[in-house]
């Protein structure tokens, strides 16, 4: 089964479900795909320590191959993002220079993301696997931890859902973050703890 295909394929149509669906409602497409990125970037994230803490689980396997696509489809939805709110909500870069310093801040780390994330997603085939090696693509890849704090950064700044934080979706996004944070704290113990 192949299902980084089947991954990419979903991701694809969706992304222009999504765009027609919204019709000419920018602020909801921008929306939309910044929560299907996010989406997407978090079961990526979540692959590892799932896989490696919940041994019992059937399909761990297929979840860890599932995660470049995953990865992909993540860039994907935040390209998408990215494009809009840039060109159609800020107004491109004549636009910038009307923006506070706070949410010029915001698009320098929404660039950052993209620029990782765009890299990640050129190398998440076995050929440049094998052009890379191993080992530096395992370290570029790494830069997807440095993404996820960064989009915690962005959505705080930017995202017009995390003005007041005591609302559901700013609840449930920092709920997730606080999980996935304490899997990853112990994966990094039971492999300290085995090196050990």
């Amino acid at each position: 089964m192949n299902i980084r295909f089947y991954i990419l394929v979903f991701s694809s149509i969706l992304a222009g479900v999504v765009y027609f669906w919204a019709g000419n409602n920018t602020t909801l497409l921008v929306q939309t795909y910044a929560l299907l990125s996010v989406t997407f970037l978090y079961f990526t994230l979540l692959a590892s320590p799932v896989a490696r803490i919940f041994i019992f689980l059937p399909y761990r396997g297929l979840y860890l191959k599932a995660r470049r696509a995953l990865g992909v489809s993540a860039f994907l939805f935040a390209l998408l993002h990215s494009y809009f709110a840039f060109f159609n909500v800020i107004g491109g870069f004549e636009g910038l220079q009307f923006l506070s310093g706070n949410y010029l801040l915001g698009v320098i780390i929404g660039t950052i993301n993209l620029i990782i994330l765009s890299l990640m997603a050129a190398t998440a085939s076995e050929v440049m696997v094998a052009k890379l090696t191993y080992p530096k693509w395992k370290l570029l890849h790494r830069f997807v931890y440095l993404v996820a704090i960064l989009v915690v950064v962005h959505a705080t700044i930017m995202g017009s859902h995390f003005a007041d934080l005591s609302g559901i979706i700013p609840r449930v996004f920092y709920t997730l973050a606080a999980i996935l944070l304490v899997l990853e704290v112990i994966r990094l113990y039971r492999f300290l703890k085995s090196r050990g």
